[in-house]
């Protein structure tokens, strides 16, 4: 006896999309077509014979940075004299 159509059992899904695959054709069930982009030839503009017939190359010369002068304070006799305890913090 057969059973009834049941689409929820292994079977009867199987038979459905067997019968919708054979339906189709079978371009759309595996389209191979893939979308290809188009790349433009570089322009080429040419060969270009130069010859190089400098004799010397000039360069800009490099500006010195002027330095700055220190001042110097030059007293007549030293601010500490020996002996003299000072402090100093480590």
């Amino acid at each position: 006896m057969p059973s009834e159509k049941d689409d929820l059992s292994f079977e009867s899904a199987w038979k459905n999309q067997i019968e919708q695959e054979q339906e189709k054709p079978v371009e759309q069930i595996n389209p191979e077509k893939k979308e290809q982009k188009e790349h433009q030839q570089p322009t080429f503009r040419g060969q270009k014979d130069m010859v190089e017939n400098r004799q010397e190359f000039v360069m800009p010369s490099k500006q010195k940075e002027p330095v700055p002068k220190k001042e110097v304070k030059v007293v007549d006799s030293p601010s500490s004299k020996e002996g003299d305890d000072f402090d100093v913090e480590w």
